[in-house]
């Protein structure tokens, strides 16, 4: 077995649900849940999918969008970046990273940012490791369709 990692983009739904075994070992989503809110990402036209390969085995795999915002212009975000759980702390999440970023330079980004949840040391570890800056807040709070799925999000306010 070789230890080279090789990063492909993943194009279309077909290819893209091809992540959903890796992504479930991080998620409780059904797979059609998945299949339903990719479908959903891709009719943006601003969605993108990477997974990583050793020996054709997909061992992580990571989403990314373009957008353009007021304060910073063209930018992307990297949307749940997954590694397979026994291969974990390998550097192929890192890697992953560096093709996103690579990629955000060729299509003219001024910045990459992540949105984490609250919690996740190991998380915010990876990042700040791999030279991101906390750099502000996000807030979320659920409404009424998202109440079951996050309950975490459910204001306590009466």
């Amino acid at each position: 077995m070789s230890d080279e990692v090789i990063i492909r983009e993943l194009v279309g739904l077909d290819q893209t649900m091809t992540i959903f075994p890796l992504y479930s070992q991080v998620s409780r989503l059904s797979e059609a849940v998945v299949c339903q809110r990719l479908s959903a990402m891709f009719a943006q036209s601003n969605y993108r999918c990477i997974a990583a390969y050793i020996d054709e085995r997909m061992v992580g795999a990571s989403g990314f969008w373009t957008g353009t915002q007021l304060w910073c212009g063209k930018y992307v975000e990297a949307d749940n970046v997954v590694v397979d759980s026994a291969l974990r702390g390998q550097g192929i999440g890192g890697k992953m990273m560096v093709w996103i970023e690579a990629e955000a330079e060729r299509i003219e980004c001024a910045v990459i940012r992540i949105a984490m949840v609250l919690g996740r040391e190991r998380t915010h570890q990876f990042y700040a490791r791999n030279g991101y800056f906390d750099d502000g807040l996000l807030m979320v709070k659920a409404l009424s369709r998202g109440t079951a799925e996050f309950p975490e999000y459910v204001s306590q306010q009466v």
